[in-house]
């Protein structure tokens, strides 16, 4: 009885063991199978499927044995296809690697997709056609769907993805399908294995030598140097000695008051900040003055307005290496003031450009500034957008007072009595024509 009683026990541990694994790779299969859609039969499969029960059929009416037999042959060879794509499919297990969620246009967005099968031993070896959806705003350059061999004694296959962005906003890239067929080719199965994941592609660049050599340095130079919103370069403060200061910097004659050593500790000039202010109003960029064909093809303003956006991009980029922070500014369709970039990142600024759109019947950019006003930007004003008049420059002035300097960037140039305003103010003006305009862009 007592050598009974440990050979029970060692039973009990070891079916209750066999019991936890059993059910842990049920709820395991379970879930893959959850996960999988069922196969469709492919026009093969229907032939096939139709056929046995028509032999089937036929056989029992007619009492042939033989077609009965043939008929159930064709349906279990559907249902072992239906097995075998299950067993493929089912454990499949990928990922997606890229470096990179937001691409600039022009530039490749890049990512790897990486697939495993089963790695049971018994699991057979398959190849899969595997396919990557990209947006609208993607061409690819390198083919997005691919042949992958996935078996338990082969490496993860991968599949690497290459595709231009073309177009700015935010698309989406994937999901990544798995395309499983039975080796008979009577079955089909499409699973999903990586979700999609959005990526942000933000406006590109155009040239803008003048704005780097003229209008933007005459604009910040006058706030260059200056502390918060006051003192300069050469305010300094005190503080007591520590052991390693230079001694050229201790302040005699404050250590003598204060009975004890103090050092000058200069304190660092702040570069100042800066607003983009982006015009979103239709009518701002619908007959421009260029080329009929240009202006013919173009008449929502769309293609303006695209070039608008590219040109704020610029500058805001221009903008980022003289200032301490940028923001955007733009008309929300709810009459709110869109405002990106606070924390002074430029990648904020780029992607609220990636969002904006044209409308008709936006605000002007003048109601647009005056909802920055008390949000502690004190630095230079960049205005983008494709026609001024003299009264919208005058407003422009006066809800920018609290800039020391402003830029105004328009897309064809301004009537002269605008100059004058602006002139007067200390602004700049910046012409960055359109594509098919014949104006040369310029800076005074």
């Amino acid at each position: 009885m007592a050598d009974q009683r440990p050979d029970a026990g060692r039973l009990a541990r070891r079916t209750g063991a066999a019991r936890s694994a059993v059910s842990r790779y049920g709820r395991r299969g379970l879930g893959m199978l959850r996960r999988t859609p069922f196969p469709r039969p492919t026009p093969r499969g229907w032939t096939v499927l139709v056929a046995g029960i028509g032999l089937v059929a036929a056989g029992l009416v007619t009492s042939m044995s033989v077609a009965v037999t043939a008929g159930l042959l064709l349906v279990v060879l559907v249902v072992l296809g239906v097995v075998t794509a299950l067993a493929v499919a089912a454990p499949l297990r990928a990922s997606r690697s890229a470096p990179r969620a937001v691409v600039q246009v022009g530039e490749v967005y890049r990512e790897r997709v990486t697939l495993r099968g089963s790695a049971m031993r018994f699991a057979p070896r398959s190849t899969l056609l595997v396919r990557e959806q990209l947006d609208d705003l993607f061409v690819s350059t390198a083919e997005p769907t691919s042949l992958l061999a996935v078996g338990p004694a082969s490496p993860p296959a991968v599949l690497d993805v290459e595709a231009l962005a073309i177009s700015r906003g935010r698309g989406l890239v994937g999901p990544v399908t798995v395309r499983v067929e039975d080796p008979f080719g009577l079955l089909r199965i499409d699973r999903p294995v990586v979700s999609a994941e959005e990526v942000v592609v933000v406006p590109g660049s155009v040239p803008l030598a003048a704005l780097d050599t003229g209008a933007l340095a005459g604009a910040v130079s006058a706030d260059e140097g200056r502390v918060g919103q006051g003192g300069s370069a050469d305010d300094s403060e005190l503080r007591p000695y520590r052991p390693g200061d230079p001694i050229r910097r201790v302040h005699w004659g404050q250590s003598a008051k204060r009975g004890g050593l103090h050092v000058r500790q200069t304190t660092q000039a702040q570069p100042p900040e800066a607003v983009v202010a982006l015009d979103v109003r239709r009518e701002a960029y619908q007959q421009l003055g260029r080329d009929d064909l240009a202006e013919l093809s173009d008449l929502g303003g769309d293609q303006a307005f695209e070039h608008a956006v590219v040109v704020a991009a610029s500058v805001a980029r221009a903008l980022s290496a003289r200032t301490s922070r940028v923001a955007l500014v733009t008309d929300e369709p709810g009459g709110d003031v869109r405002h990106s970039g606070d924390a002074g990142g430029l990648s904020e600024v780029l992607v609220g450009l990636a969002d904006v759109h044209v409308r008709s019947g936006a605000r002007d950019v003048t109601d647009v500034l005056h909802g920055v006003r008390g949000r502690d930007v004190h630095g230079m004003t960049a205005v983008v957008t494709g026609r001024c008049t003299p009264e919208q420059a005058a407003e422009l002035v006066s809800a920018t007072n609290g800039s020391s300097r402003g830029v105004l960037v328009t897309v064809v140039p301004p009537d002269p009595a605008v100059r004058g305003v602006l002139d007067r103010a200390g602004w700049r003006v910046l012409v960055v024509p359109v594509p098919g305009s014949s104006t040369v862009g310029h800076a005074r």
